[in-house]
């Protein structure tokens, strides 16, 4: 099935704008970040790690986004586990909000077998 969500994110706070439900794998296919704000403002986005929540694969490093502004990420794909979260942190006192389009797949259960 395929998702889209949005938030209006809280500044200088992370936000989860996706846990990925147990059983499931999310392929990631866009990911939209606007700045709302009449100064530039920063963001960041990373990809959380079900496993080890100290893994963060950034995406977007404080990057800087001009006054009413966008980024765009919609060429590629992100597999995440069951488990992951993506998650956006816009810099403190900034007005932004965020879309993230995924579809989810059920995971296969297949079991391992060891040699």
């Amino acid at each position: 099935m395929k998702h889209t969500v949005g938030l209006q994110l809280v500044a200088g706070s992370a936000n989860t704008l996706l846990t990925v439900p147990v059983g499931y794998k999310a392929d990631v296919t866009l990911l939209f970040i606007s700045n709302l704000d009449a100064n530039n403002k920063t963001t960041s986005a990373y990809w959380e790690h079900a496993h080890n929540t100290a893994h963060k694969i950034y995406v977007i490093d404080s990057y800087p986004m001009a006054s009413h502004s966008f980024i765009q990420f919609s060429d590629g794909s992100i597999i995440l586990q069951s488990g992951d979260k993506f998650v956006v942190t816009p810099e403190a006192g900034a007005t932004q909000s965020a879309m993230l389009t995924f579809e989810l797949y059920k995971e296969n259960t297949i079991p391992y077998v060891a040699d």
